[in-house]
């Protein structure tokens, strides 16, 4: 059984650390199925604020041309204290993830873009991005459309019944008691 990868500083989280359960997602700013592992989570997150820690890691796959530039920008939005907003804003623009449009999203939120801009043609956050990935990988993860629950990688069509058995309740349970 694969085992989740330890969580560390460098990881995007939010949440309390002392959560009743921790999220973490692979995902790809452009892939429709993590998008909807994102809206999931955002409902978790909305009616349990409290229960849940969401970690995001970078998973951007070959097919969706402009994942590793959205992932490059989300980056240099982490170093200007803006992961989430932006992160936030990528999934609801999905199909708008160009370069240009990306510093574009940055300015949405407040961020700067040119700084947005210079860090996708330098590429510098491109390896730390992909390693990611490989750990991803090695760990089990398979597919954009799944979740690790603590320490169990969940996916696919197994994804709904583990949320609700793993996640929703104990989270429900937990406010009763």
């Amino acid at each position: 059984m694969p085992l989740a990868p330890p969580l560390s500083d460098a990881d995007h989280a939010r949440g309390p650390a002392d959560a009743l359960v921790t999220l973490v997602q692979y995902g790809d700013f452009e892939c429709p199925f993590s998008k909807d592992v994102h809206d999931l989570v955002q409902d978790i997150r909305q009616h349990h604020p409290d229960g849940v820690r969401f970690v995001f890691r970078h998973f951007p796959l070959r097919p969706h041309p402009n994942a590793l530039a959205a992932g490059v920008a989300a980056e240099e939005a982490a170093r200007q204290g803006g992961f989430w907003a932006f992160h936030d804003r990528l999934y609801e623009h999905q199909l708008a993830l160009r370069p240009a449009q990306l510093a574009e999203h940055a300015e949405a939120v407040g961020l700067d873009g040119d700084a947005v801009r210079r860090a996708i043609e330098s590429g510098d956050d491109q390896a730390q991005i992909l390693r990611q990935k490989r750990q991803g990988v090695k760990s089990g993860v398979r597919s954009t459309l799944g979740l690790w629950i603590d320490d169990e990688w969940v996916e696919e069509d197994a994804l709904e019944d583990a949320v609700i058995a793993r996640v929703i309740r104990p989270l429900q349970a937990a406010e009763r008691a």
